[in-house]
């Protein structure tokens, strides 16, 4: 059979990028497809990919791209003349990283240029939220599939060691990087300890950008007043089911969002959402979620009322599985299944 194979631009251990290309290649092993997954850059501690410079694919095989920012590896599959389906999953906007990391910020700014010559080049072109669909057809794509996130409950099954502490916990999870916006979860989490819960506990998982942002954001924790702060970092997938397990609400305040699949876990969990509606945050979150103009106070008092107001935790609880049966696994690998068909078409 013919083989599918992925190509991304960096592979990494806690990258979501990473995880959907793990997750497609499950899906399409049980397909009966063959293949492989290919990266420009593969970041220590990262299995399952191999170097970009490695794929020689033959005629008949298919070349999945996944974008989400450029890389000089990702541009000379253009040239190739295989069959070629692309998923966007969104790239940053280079304003957020000029002043942390200037080469990354160029990264995202040529990817964003070359997002018309990616989508002219493939046969099938998707996205993985209507936020990133609309990005696509801005960029002059005709038509786009919407194929979203490949959503495992299985993965959030084990549960490792649970935070510390007895008083409500207020999860953020995804990376530390400016468009996450951390410094207005210290500022909102403070208040919320201020005004509500003394004892409140305050976790933040995800690898930071590098380490001069992670001492940046460490700084605007300690500046916020805010007391039971752990930037955590990257944890391993049980240490993250078990704060997500014991969490009293998951809090995202992001400015820039393609997808955010942290509002599908909360939603397994059965945790209350207090969210800003960014990006493609409304089109995954639905009315499961409580929603926020990012002002400190306003987010503090969403918070309490997610922590403390029994009927209203049921209910969003009720809503969150709506959503979750929208996202349902067999459903999207279905469309994924569909992708792929067309491709090979």
């Amino acid at each position: 059979m013919t083989a599918v194979h992925q190509a991304v631009a960096g592979a990494g251990p806690y990258d979501a990028v990473s995880e959907q290309a793990r997750a497609w290649r499950q899906l399409l092993s049980d397909a009966g497809y063959g293949g492989a997954d290919y990266a420009g850059q593969v970041a220590p501690g990262t299995h399952g990919f191999e170097s970009l410079a490695q794929l020689e694919p033959a005629p008949d095989d298919l070349i999945v791209i996944r974008y989400s920012a450029w890389s000089g590896a990702l541009g000379r599959l253009l040239e190739r003349p295989q069959r070629k389906l692309l998923v966007y999953h969104n790239i940053t906007p280079p304003g957020y990283l000029w002043n942390h990391s200037p080469a990354l910020a160029i990264q995202c700014a040529v990817g964003r240029i070359q997002l018309p010559a990616f989508a002219r080049s493939a046969r099938v072109v998707t996205a993985d939220s209507d936020f990133n669909a609309g990005e696509l057809h801005a960029a002059g794509a005709d038509s786009v599939r919407v194929v979203p996130v490949l959503f495992e409950p299985g993965r959030l099954a084990a549960l490792g060691r649970a935070p510390e502490g007895d008083g409500p916990l207020v999860l953020v999870v995804g990376r530390l990087v400016p468009n996450k916006r951390h410094d207005r979860v210290f500022s909102a989490f403070a208040a919320y300890q201020r005004e509500c819960e003394p004892d409140a506990r305050l976790l933040c998982v995800g690898p930071a950008l590098n380490p001069p942002y992670a001492a940046l954001m460490q700084t605007l924790a300690d500046a916020s007043g805010a007391r039971n702060v752990r930037l955590a970092g990257g944890l391993a997938q049980d240490e993250v089911n078990a704060a997500y397990a014991e969490a009293d609400v998951l809090l995202t305040l992001s400015e820039h969002e393609g997808f955010c699949v942290p509002l599908l876990e909360a939603f397994h969990f059965g945790v209350p959402v207090v969210a800003a509606p960014a990006g493609a945050v409304p089109g995954v979150a639905g009315q499961a979620a409580l929603y926020t103009d990012g002002d400190a106070a306003v987010t503090a008092e969403l918070i309490d009322l997610a922590v403390t107001d029994a009927e209203l935790r049921e209910e969003l609880e009720r809503r969150g599985g709506e959503r979750l049966e929208h996202f349902a696994y067999e459903r999207t690998a279905q469309a994924v299944r569909d992708a792929v068909g067309e491709a090979l078409a």
